[in-house]
């Protein structure tokens, strides 16, 4: 029988967040004692990520330091099954997958308390001990590693107001609500997929709560999270806008965030958003569009109809002009030629983007787009990195390198 448990995770991906706060609820709810510290521990539950090699990296590193503590060691988040191998390679111990995290009532099968009752939309307050001790110890440019520091900065100085839903998904003043788990989506890219696994949306009544439930603890602004926002609903009968019309709905003086959105939804669905009447409440909307290429785009197997796009995005603008439209943008995939990357860049322009980030394509193993030819060299991916920089702030945004010539963040001065 575990006494001490050390809940942990060093992402800055709020559905992992999420997942960690809902462990931690859960072991305290079952009557362990949830502590602070891995020397001391029993039990070390660590929540990986492993979206961009530079994470999986870490991770793998921070198990073997695990795994010299006197305590017994489950591995869960994405990475046991993004990065299988590897991990069989240095840890041979239990593993917990994200799409299968409530299969931790089988580990613990004494306990009184299902991991399926516990809330899973909830602020995020971030581990502060934890978290700054890492960013201090480390120091790295990966954003996940700083993102305490850096997003206390930006809470206090930044003059975009949404800035910080992205840079500090941990900032206590934001309520998550997630309304489904997994993706319907198939990208060349992603090694999520595996992790998450298929689409699955939560009840409409349950999102409804879970939003009440926030408003009714004095929170205004609210992050609707998932990992595939714009699905939700298709797989048991509903749509994205019939939940949101619905949130809408609800009384107070509140501001939504939707996070994540694949463009294909708002293609389908912006006839649906301008007729939602209470828009204003609407603060941004972060759109997934990865590339301004149509090229690049059906390599990378998404929506490539870059002209709806387009469109589709200058009339939610049109719709709400106070909203912030944001974005992220993948550079130097497989087989994107410098005319692409122009296009990408021309795109940002042209959408008018409030705020958004640049990755430097990060090439994840079993991906479709591993096998692609022609790749781009290292060191091409960050020349044009720099002179997307460079070009962004010709126009206007001021550009923060996060992680040295592979992430960046702009946004409009």
């Amino acid at each position: 029988m575990y006494k001490k448990i050390f809940v942990y995770t060093n992402t800055n991906c709020r559905r992992r967040l999420l997942d960690t706060k809902k462990l931690k609820l859960y072991f305290k709810k079952n009557n362990y004692k949830v502590i602070d510290s891995a020397k001391t521990a029993d039990l070390i539950v660590y929540v990986t990520c492993a979206y961009r090699n530079e994470i999986t990296e870490e991770c793998l590193q921070k198990i073997i330091e695990f795994q010299h503590y006197d305590a017994d060691l489950i591995v869960a988040g994405c990475l046991p099954k993004i990065e299988e191998a590897r991990l069989l390679e240095i840890f041979q111990g239990v593993t917990l997958c994200t799409k299968n995290i409530n299969d931790i009532d089988k580990l613990f099968s004494k306990n009184t308390i299902s991991f399926s009752t516990i809330t899973d939309s909830e602020a995020i307050v971030a581990d502060q001990s934890s978290s700054l001790r890492n960013a201090a110890q480390n120091l790295r440019d990966s954003l996940h590693k700083l993102s305490c520091s850096i997003g206390k900065f930006f809470v206090e100085h930044t003059v975009h107001p949404h800035l910080p839903v992205y840079l500090y998904p941990s900032n206590p003043e934001f309520y998550h609500v997630r309304i489904s788990w997994g993706c319907k989506g198939n990208c060349s890219y992603c090694g999520i997929k595996k992790a998450i696994g298929n689409l699955k949306s939560k009840p409409l009544q349950e999102c409804i709560d879970d939003f009440k439930e926030g408003i009714g603890n004095g929170y205004s602004h609210f992050i609707i999270t998932a990992d595939d926002v714009g699905a939700y609903g298709t797989d048991i009968g509903l749509y994205f806008p019939d939940l949101l019309a619905e949130l809408l709905l609800i009384p107070g003086n509140y501001k939504i965030s939707l996070q994540d959105f694949d463009p294909k939804w708002v293609v389908r669905y912006i006839d649906s958003f301008e007729k939602l009447t209470d828009q204003s409440k609407i603060a941004s909307i972060n759109i997934a569009f990865q590339s301004g290429s149509k090229n690049v785009l059906k390599l990378m197997n998404r929506y490539s109809d870059t002209k709806k796009i387009k469109e589709a995005l200058l009339r939610i603008k049109k719709w709400n002009p106070t909203l912030s439209l944001d974005s992220h943008f993948i550079i130097g995939f497989p087989g994107e030629s410098h005319e692409d990357f122009i296009q990408t860049m021309d795109t940002i322009i042209a959408l008018d983007f409030d705020m958004g980030f640049l990755y430097r394509y990060s090439c994840k193993t079993g991906t479709k787009a591993e096998n692609m030819e022609p790749k781009i060299s290292l060191e091409e991916k960050n020349r044009r990195m720099r002179e997307a920089s460079t070009f962004l702030q010709d126009h206007n945004y001021e550009v923060l390198s996060l992680s040295k010539d592979s992430f960046y963040a702009f946004y409009k001065k």
